[in-house]
Formats: C-alpha cells, sequence, structure tokens
C-alpha cells in the first residue's frame, strides 16, 4: 500500500489538531498527567521557590504524595480551606479563595500555559493541553468521579456554566490562555491600587526620616556651640552623611503613583518566555474594601493623595474587578485543581 505523501501545509495543520483521537485517548492523558512527577511542571527552582512562598506550610503537609500532581493540587486545596476569607455580607472585596492560594493557582496556570506554548520541556503537559475543551472536561468527568455522584452532579453544574463561555472545540491551551488575560485584566486594577498605597508608605516614611534628619542636625549644632563655649580644641563633631532629598517631596511620590503602568505582557504572546510574567501578577494581600481605602484616605500624608484614593475607591470598578479575578481563579481551579483531588 503506498504511504500517503502530506504537503507541508497538510502536517502543520495535522500536527496542530488534538493528540486526543478518542475519548479512551483523552482519558490515557489525562491519567498520565495526573500521575506526572511535580517538578516536571515546575520551570526550575526559581517557579519552585515562587510556589513555597506562597502555599510551602501545606506543600510541606502532603509528604511523599506531593511527587504527583494529583497530591500537588491537594496542597493548593488546604491552602484554599485554610486560607480562605470568611464569608462576608455585602459585596466581596477579597478573593474567594484567599490570596495566596488564589497566586498558587494561578502561578500554576501560568506555568502549564508555558507547557501549552511549547515554553517547557514535558510532553506530557504539552499533549494534555493541545486537547480541546470538550474532551479535556469529559476525560476528568470519566476519571475523577466514579462512585461519588454528588462530586459529579456539582462538576456537571459547573461545565454548563462554564461551556456558555467557552465553545468544547476551543483548544484548551487557548482556553488557558483567555483565563489568565481575565484575572490580568481584573487584577490590574488592585495592582494600581498596591502601587499608589506604596508610595503614600514612601512619602510617610520620607517625612518621618526628614523630621529625625532635622532633630540630628539640631542636636549637632547645639554640640558645636557647646564646644565653643567651653573653649574646647580638637574635639570635632562627626557630620552624618545627608539622605538625598527632594525639593517637593509630596510632588516626587505623587508623581510616582500617578506614573504606574498598565502594560503587563500578554501570558500567552508568543514573545513571552518560560519564566516571564510570575510574581508581578500575584495578589497584594492588602484589604481593598472601599471602607478601608476611605480610611487610608483620610489619612494621606498629602492632599493629592486623599482625591487619588477617593476617586480610585469605587465600589463598582472594585467590585467588576474582583469578579473577574475571582471567576478566572475559580475557572482554573476547576480545570487544574479539583478534578485532581478525587483521582
Amino acid at each position: 500500500m503506498e504511504q500517503e505523501k502530506l504537503t507541508l501545509e497538510e502536517r502543520i495543520a495535522r500536527a496542530a489538531r488534538s493528540q486526543a483521537a478518542s475519548p479512551e485517548t483523552a482519558a490515557k492523558l489525562v491519567q498520565r498527567f495526573a500521575q506526572l512527577h511535580t517538578t516536571h511542571i515546575f520551570h526550575g527552582t526559581a517557579d519552585l521557590e515562587l510556589m513555597y512562598g506562597q502555599i510551602g506550610p501545606y506543600m510541606n503537609q502532603i509528604e511523599d504524595d506531593i511527587l504527583y500532581y494529583s497530591g500537588f493540587c491537594h496542597s493548593i486545596n488546604l491552602a484554599f480551606t485554610n486560607g480562605a476569607p470568611q464569608a462576608e455580607s455585602g459585596v466581596p472585596f477579597r478573593p474567594t479563595l484567599g490570596t495566596r492560594a488564589s497566586n498558587a493557582v494561578v502561578l500554576l496556570g501560568l506555568m502549564l500555559l508555558d507547557h501549552a506554548k511549547n515554553r517547557g520541556w514535558d510532553n506530557e503537559v504539552y499533549h494534555c493541553t493541545r486537547m480541546t475543551l470538550g474532551q479535556y472536561l469529559d476525560a476528568l468527568e470519566m476519571l475523577a468521579f466514579p462512585g461519588n455522584e454528588e462530586a459529579a452532579r456539582k462538576f456537571r453544574h459547573w461545565r454548563e456554566l462554564f461551556l456558555e463561555l467557552y465553545a468544547p472545540s476551543d483548544p484548551l491551551g487557548d482556553v488557558l490562555a483567555a483565563l489568565l488575560r481575565q484575572y490580568i485584566h481584573g487584577w490590574k486594577t488592585f495592582d494600581c491600587l498596591d502601587h499608589v498605597l506604596r508610595c503614600m508608605e514612601g512619602l510617610s516614611d520620607y517625612l518621618e526620616e526628614e523630621q529625625t534628619a532635622a532633630l540630628d542636625r539640631e542636636c549637632r549644632e547645639a554640640m558645636r556651640q557647646c564646644i565653643a563655649g567651653m573653649g574646647l580644641t580638637g574635639v570635632e563633631v562627626v557630620e552624618e552623611d545627608e539622605r538625598e532629598q527632594y525639593p517637593d517631596p509630596a510632588g516626587h511620590y505623587m508623581a510616582l503613583a500617578l506614573s504606574y503602568s498598565w502594560d503587563v505582557p500578554d501570558p500567552a504572546g508568543e514573545g513571552i518566555s518560560a519564566g516571564d510574567v510570575r510574581e508581578q501578577i500575584f495578589l497584594s494581600d492588602r484589604d481593598f474594601s472601599p471602607a478601608s481605602l476611605r480610611a487610608l484616605a483620610g489619612e494621606a500624608p498629602a492632599p493629592g493623595f486623599q482625591a487619588l484614593l477617593e476617586q480610585l475607591a469605587s465600589e463598582q470598578q472594585l467590585y467588576a474587578a474582583m469578579s473577574e479575578v475571582n471567576e478566572s481563579v475559580s475557572n482554573l481551579f476547576m480545570l487544574w485543581v479539583g478534578p485532581y483531588l478525587w483521582m
């Protein structure tokens, strides 16, 4: 039988299609992924240190099971169950999974995306992320919930809602990238606020240090006068190195606050290499509720900061941004963590 000959374009098109030729193949890919050695997910010690910075104590609790991807998912779940905030009445302005668990899920998503974009080096992850979303969800349901109808029912309910946002035919890697973009879009609002608050703290520290420096200068001048009055010779007052001073410190720090850059690299961009866009998009553990921000505005070290914070502390804007963060992180959790807790 003559071997089928393909053009270069046909070969590229075939290579781009999902590796899961059947439901059984998809299930095998997911099963191998669940049993994958955890170190194959990380891109060296830098990623491992970042993850330990978020959920290290919970990773240590898992012991030997942490060696496998499904066991590693339990460490993220422990961080969630132990670190999520209590349910609040009214509008939530904190991540529903808790700050550290949310950061861990986002970091996991970024690492998996690197593999999906062939920026990693493990073929198991790469092939798994080349399935369609529908194939992947079918495989998860087949493998994760046999004998647990309640868990399966909750997963199916989430799946129905999720498929209103993404088509079953969408490539899984593209869905992963879209969820991370959604997270970053919401995260920017809180990172901008965090940037402004850091500038406020910088100005407060500067003003306090200036007061201390002024007292030191007065003390040294008094010592010189005392020495001169006593007629002592050969005694000198040691001069301290003056710290850098700004003619208008409030204006300097306000300019810094207004210089926040909204340009964040696209995590799925072709020019992004493994390790990029990592801790720079972690959530801060601050209280970003409007009431807290208004209280901080009242303590602002300069009127400009007070006006800026009051402008940024919009309940509608904060709610929309945190809704994006929570929706994207929750969906990432359900795709890449939750089902593996049952495998």
